[in-house]
């Protein structure tokens, strides 16, 4: 396991580390079910998404980011968490399986030696984007190239908020990714919050890294 760490941090990222790790330390993470996601697995299955370096973002406790490696991708696992990594890399390291977790915010990450092929988030865009879009813009560019697959799990506007999930219109991602990025598939769907619960409505969002 990686124990590669990111200390140098944005301005507009330093609170906000702190608030995300104090959350993990407190237990107070809804959104972290334990379990892969169920749409990651379901796209990864319908698009013939093989085996592949994958990079995600706001890997959180590492439940995804374990799954991916026990299916034989290639896999780097961010979050801006301290404890949020620490609980990842002894989870993978129960399950056997070989994650470079890295503790960084996202203008730290380093560009990787080659791009990577597939980028998945489950919630951390409709997160970033509030205080840090162009940071996060530039991250995706450097970490992937033409034909990179990123797939991107998000609130869904259309469903009126019961919590604090950030809730995108399906206009919100067009605007802010299809520059960068060819939308392949939006669709709706639920997150799982536990076994066989249904979570809140969000978009599920497949785009394609597009040329230049």
């Amino acid at each position: 396991m990686s124990t590669e760490e990111h200390t140098e941090q944005h301005p507009e990222q330093q609170d906000k580390q702190k608030d995300w790790d104090q959350r993990y330390r407190n237990d107070d993470t809804p959104w972290d079910s334990g379990l892969p996601s169920a749409e990651l697995r379901r796209v990864l299955a319908e698009q013939n998404i093989a085996p592949c370096r994958v990079l995600e973002i706001g890997c959180g406790t590492g439940s995804s980011a374990i799954y991916l490696a026990g299916q034989g991708y290639t896999v780097t696992a961010i979050d801006i968490s301290p404890t949020a990594i620490e609980t990842a890399r002894a989870r993978a390291a129960e399950a056997g399986v070989e994650v470079n977790f890295v503790v960084t915010h996202i203008g730290g990450f380093e560009s990787p030696a080659e791009p990577f092929d597939f980028i998945f988030d489950r919630g951390a865009f409709h997160c970033i984007r509030k205080v840090y879009l162009q940071g996060l813009l530039v991250l995706l560019k450097r970490v992937s190239r033409p034909g990179t697959r990123y797939l991107t799990l998000t609130g869904n506007s259309d469903e009126l908020s019961t919590d604090n999930m950030p809730r995108l219109r399906a206009a919100d991602l067009c605007s802010d990714l299809e520059e960068l990025f060819k939308i392949d598939q939006l669709r709706a769907f639920y997150f799982e919050d536990a076994p066989d619960l249904r979570g809140p409505l969000g978009w599920s969002c497949l785009m394609t890294r597009r040329d230049g």
